[in-house]
């Protein structure tokens, strides 16, 4: 019973991951000092400024994520780096990291409830994030 729960809730992680798989930017954009771009990437909207948070090492891997931010709100968050360490990990993100990026999105927050079940994730993403929104409202 409890191996068809897992491949049940894999199979799910799996397709959510799918159905939610962005690309990334890339490292192509040109940066400042403080990882803000000094140019617009394509595809981005007019106004629109990426910058990147702190890589946040857990037990488990490190996590890192990209802001897109235009006219003061947040308009992506991109995974950089996530938990690799083991399979359960790459389960959790699937299932995870797109829950928390919709949470974000709609409380233009980090200050958002964790994942449960994903407690480290969660957490480091919500870290590197913060660190995002700091360094953007220093500049």
């Amino acid at each position: 019973m409890r191996k068809i729960t897992f491949f049940v809730l894999a199979t799910v992680a799996g397709l959510v991951g799918l159905f939610s798989y962005r690309t990334s930017l890339g490292e192509a954009v040109p940066r400042s000092a403080d990882g803000a771009t000094t140019a617009p990437a394509p595809g981005l909207i007019a106004g629109e400024r990426i910058v990147d948070g702190d890589a946040v090492v857990t037990d488990y891997g490190t996590v890192r994520v990209r802001v897109a931010f235009a006219g003061g709100r947040i308009t992506d968050v991109v995974i950089l780096q996530k938990h690799t360490v083991h399979e359960h990990s790459l389960v959790l993100n699937e299932f995870a990291l797109p829950q928390l990026r919709e949470r974000v999105l709609a409380a233009q927050s980090a200050d958002v409830d964790t994942v449960t079940g994903a407690t480290a994730t969660s957490r480091a993403y919500l870290d590197s994030l913060q660190s995002a929104i700091d360094r953007a409202h220093t500049r």
